[in-house]
């Protein structure tokens, strides 16, 4: 097996300089928020935030709070304060309240979270990131969170304390990487704890879910800082480095592989290599395994992510606009390496592989030209119709030294064309497959987390437009439909004997607005579809 682990000599990498008090920087440290237990007979805020969720039904005809916290406020001015702030329990409202009664004292914020019979998890989840916030906004070090209304409905303590943990994460993280004090920021604010409220029964789950919650948004943020990271720091080898962190964190459940250079010549990455032709930066190809403790299974589900950690767009150079925020080209990357992360932390039942084809896709007199007939790992030529689809390019030999290490059912993460902006905004991402049935799991898997994505048809029609004289394929399809191109170029290196879906998540991996639980920038978006795959797939 080809693998190394050392930097080559010489020319074949030149690192941007970075400054030491920059470098050091880079990475915010993960919150060091503690998750506590209380299953006393009543919450107490102290000089914490205390939130309740409430049900609409307890706010349509005035009568008396169904809830213990609810009743614990008193009836007459809980409902005068709902009626001043117009406070009808629906999902997403807030109420900011403060209790002076000898049974209940404190900052409380209630949260509607809608009717009874409507209520799930997944409801309440946007209204979760809502109260978070408002907890950190109002700087309150301590969060206290009321989940006996909830639970009485049947919610699975587990569960609930997976999104608790998650979101309280997320929420908390901060992304101000090198903000330094010459510019007198405002100092970032961290809760401390967050107290969930709860029945003794079901202490033990819920202390299991929070657990499980803290590290699926570790990889998360993993992901956003690493897209959030400028381009002249977060080189290829830099993401190799990354890489190597979560192998080094994952206490031997994860192996790593790294090849570049005439490592990759040998296996024919033509396709990696032409586009890294350009850059200073030297390309390299990631592999990570991830092995359950209980040893590897029959089902192995392979993540690929692209990981263009900048995209000038080559000779066919990107307007100004265009490029300005090309660092996040990487994100596919980034979100399959969260991923693998979090699933290691998970102990997931269910075998793992990573294929990350890292470089930099750059304008330079060795770049790749448009015209060029390049080669394949697979063999395929591909004419150059335009030096900015190097993605598909990088994918296409990511994808084929997948195959080659065995894997049957592949999932491309990538922000691969701005064409699908058109079919789903920012909202979601639009997926593609070879197969239905596999394409079907991987969007109700993302639905489950609130990553929406639409499923694509790939009709037969729009593959002929990838096809040209000179060569097999051609790696633009020109015209309309470019999203759909696209993947059907990519599909040509994935075939149909086994199952790939592909998911472009160009409009989402980065936002100019914050959404949901997702802040503005980077998103992680990926990290946990990819995370609720891999568990439906372990179930099986």
């Amino acid at each position: 097996m080809l693998q190394s682990s050392v930097e080559p000599a010489g020319s074949l990498l030149r690192h941007h300089s970075v400054t030491a008090p920059l470098a050091r920087r880079q990475i915010p440290k993960e919150t060091n928020m503690k998750f506590l237990i209380d299953t006393s007979g009543r919450p107490q805020t102290g000089s914490g935030l205390l939130i309740i969720a409430c049900f609409a039904d307890d706010f349509q005809s005035g009568v008396a709070p169904k809830t213990r916290s609810l009743a614990a406020l008193g009836q007459t001015s809980l409902m005068r304060a709902a009626s001043e702030q117009e406070f009808a329990g629906k999902s997403g409202q807030l109420l900011s309240y403060f209790a002076d009664r000898s049974a209940l004292s404190g900052s409380v914020l209630l949260l509607g979270v809608g009717d009874r019979g409507t209520f799930s998890l997944n409801s309440l989840k946007d209204a979760l990131a809502k109260a978070y916030r408002k907890a950190k906004e109002t700087k309150s070090a301590d969060v206290v969170f009321d989940a006996e209304p909830v639970l009485a409905l049947g919610v699975d303590p587990y569960e609930l304390g997976r999104l608790l943990g998650c979101y309280a994460v997320l929420i908390d993280h901060n992304q101000k990487h090198y903000k330094t004090a010459h510019s007198n920021p405002k100092g970032d604010f961290n809760v401390r704890t967050l107290k969930v409220h709860a029945p003794l029964a079901v202490a033990s789950k819920l202390k299991d879910g929070l657990a499980a919650g803290r590290s699926l948004a570790s990889g998360v943020t993993l992901a956003r800082d690493l897209v959030t990271m400028p381009a002249g720091h977060l080189t290829p080898f830099k993401l190799m480095e990354a890489a190597k962190g979560v192998v080094a964190r994952s206490k031997g459940l994860i192996t790593g592989n790294y090849f570049w250079g005439k490592r990759l010549e040998q296996m024919g990455a033509h396709a990696l290599l032409a586009v890294a032709r350009g850059s200073s930066e030297a390309p390299v190809l990631i592999e990570l395994d991830y092995t359950p403790e209980t040893g590897p299974t029959t089902e192995t589900l392979c993540l690929i992510g692209k990981s263009v950690t900048f995209d000038s767009g080559g000779l066919d150079l990107k307007p100004a606009d265009g490029m300005r925020n090309m660092k996040r080209d990487m994100a596919g990357g980034a979100a399959v390496l969260g991923a693998i992360q979090a699933i290691a932390a998970l102990n997931l039942p269910i075998s793992v592989k990573v294929v990350m084809a890292a470089t930099e896709n750059m304008p330079d007199g060795k770049s790749f030209k448009p015209g060029d007939v390049i080669g394949t790992m697979k063999g395929l030529s591909v004419e150059i119709d335009n030096t900015d689809g190097e993605g598909r390019l990088t994918l296409a030999d990511a994808i084929e030294f997948a195959k080659r290490r065995g894997a049957k059912r592949i999932v491309d993460f990538a922000t691969l064309t701005g064409a699908v902006k058109s079919i789903s905004g920012d909202i979601g991402a639009a997926a593609f497959g070879n197969h239905p049935d596999f394409t079907q799991k991987v969007v109700k898997a993302g639905a489950t987390v609130g990553e929406l994505m639409i499923d694509i048809p790939m009709w037969e029609e729009l593959r002929k437009a990838n096809e040209t004289d000179i060569a097999d394929l051609k790696n633009s399809g020109g015209g309309g439909a470019g999203s759909t191109t696209a993947a059907w170029f990519i599909r040509e290196f994935a075939g149909e004997e086994i199952d790939w879906v592909h998911v472009d998540i160009a409009g989402v991996a980065w936002r100019e607005r914050s959404l949901g639980i997702d802040p503005k920038g980077a998103t992680g978006w990926g990290v946990r579809t990819a995370v609720a795959l891999a568990e439906s797939l372990a179930v099986k």
